[in-house]
């Protein structure tokens, strides 16, 4: 096989894989969900646990939303973790109008630190993680929580995030990305049983199995990866809610967006770093697959740079022949991947078209998307990998925020 053929043909079969999956999961389950939602929970209670650095422009809307949810055994829980804007002094003044208990840290330690914060106040069975800027749907907690009245071994149920701000180019193709590609995925990964992480802007957990995994590590950049895969290696089950909705505001800059993917690429291989022997010697098969496949997507992008060096140490201008096997090498896989993500994109936007009603302007950007997926993927992994290895253990793992423009 060439060189070449393994960077092209992996994306290629993932996006093969993911369509499948989709697919299967509607078939099989998505589609016999009831849209009418069940709101007989007893006596059942969730805690919202809403972390918070420098959310002076979203904070309030995102307490006041959760304050005016229908559900009825609740309490708000918000961790001020050291803003060093004017964060604070809103949540004071709210607090004289709400009732919602707060917790002001002094000093930046992070996200995970302030979540182990906000549970050790929380009074309920059961915590909500939501992000400062999210607004959640009325009937989204009541279709999550469901999941638990008969699975003991449901650690958490992660919700349906959507986009707030789409005004933008940049943030367009962030509600493909996560319509076709958060969403196919984790359709697809619930079908072999294993989630790969619950998304941290909007997850319910159960209590006692955060406490049991030991809570979220304050050493680990992405706080909802690293627990994940502790509950994957406690032999804790994962689910995906599709019907349960909720919106956030996503990177509207090309900086900020960087920044964001390279926290993402470093977090996943801070955990396949520290959890992949355990992994392995688990017995485990499907999370056994989900260590391969982040594995494998590691390899590829150092592979794509191998083959490109390879290719042009070996280069020979003057044999035209030899210039156009290889251009018609990467060529034609390339066409094919395209023509499999639109593909893959058409059918996640059509299903998940029943919960959110996209515009169809947005098919205009399907038939370049992939290239810029797959190229941030493989460009982010890159810059991530040395900063996950240099990981110090036990340090707090601190954040930053980026700029926010609150618009619909």
């Amino acid at each position: 096989m060439d060189i070449l053929l393994f960077p092209l043909m992996y994306p290629l079969f993932m996006s093969i894989y993911w369509i499948v999956g989709t697919v299967y999961y509607v078939a099989c389950y998505e589609r016999k969900l009831k849209r009418k939602v069940d709101k007989d929970i007893g006596d059942m209670g969730i805690s919202f646990l809403i972390p918070c650095y420098n959310e002076e422009t979203t904070i309030k809307d995102t307490i006041l939303n959760v304050y005016n949810l229908e559900f009825p055994n609740k309490e708000i829980i918000v961790i001020n973790d050291g803003s060093s804007d004017h964060s604070a002094r809103i949540l004071e003044q709210l607090a004289q109008e709400i009732d919602f208990k707060f917790i002001n840290l002094r000093d930046n330690k992070g996200k995970a630190n302030a979540l182990n914060e906000g549970i050790n106040h929380a009074k309920f069975d059961y915590v909500m993680g939501i992000d400062a800027d999210t607004i959640i749907d009325n009937d989204g907690p009541y279709y999550m929580i469901q999941h638990f009245k008969n699975d003991s071994q449901l650690a958490a149920v992660t919700g349906n995030p959507r986009i707030r701000n789409k005004k933008s180019l940049l943030g367009k193709i962030q509600a493909i990305e996560y319509t076709s590609m958060v969403g196919g995925i984790k359709r697809a990964q619930s079908v072999i049983g294993k989630i790969n992480t619950i998304s941290g802007v909007f997850t319910l957990f159960r209590k006692s199995a955060v406490e049991h995994v030991g809570k979220w590590d304050i050493d680990m950049i992405t706080e909802d990866i690293a627990i994940s895969w502790k509950f994957h290696l406690h032999k804790y089950t994962i689910k995906y809610e599709p019907r349960a909705l909720c919106w956030m505001l996503v990177p509207e800059t090309i900086g900020d967006l960087w920044k964001q993917r390279i926290r993402w690429a470093q977090g996943g291989q801070e955990v396949l770093i520290r959890d992949w022997k355990r992994g392995l010697t688990a017995i485990n098969i499907p999370l056994f697959t989900l260590i391969i496949e982040q594995t494998l997507s590691l390899i590829w992008v150092y592979w794509i740079i191998g083959a490109l060096c390879w290719m042009i140490l070996h280069i020979n201008f003057l044999d035209i022949y030899y210039l156009e096997y290889q251009f018609t090498l990467i060529l034609l896989p390339a066409l094919v991947l395209t023509f499999i993500n639109v593909l893959q994109f058409t059918v996640s936007l059509l299903i998940d078209s029943r919960y959110e009603k996209l515009n169809l302007i947005t098919f205009i950007f399907l038939s370049w998307y992939p290239v810029f997926y797959w190229l941030l993927n493989a460009l982010v992994a890159i810059v991530a990998l040395p900063k996950a290895l240099r990981r110090k253990k036990g340090a707090f793992a601190t954040w930053t925020s980026p700029e926010r423009r609150n618009e619909e």
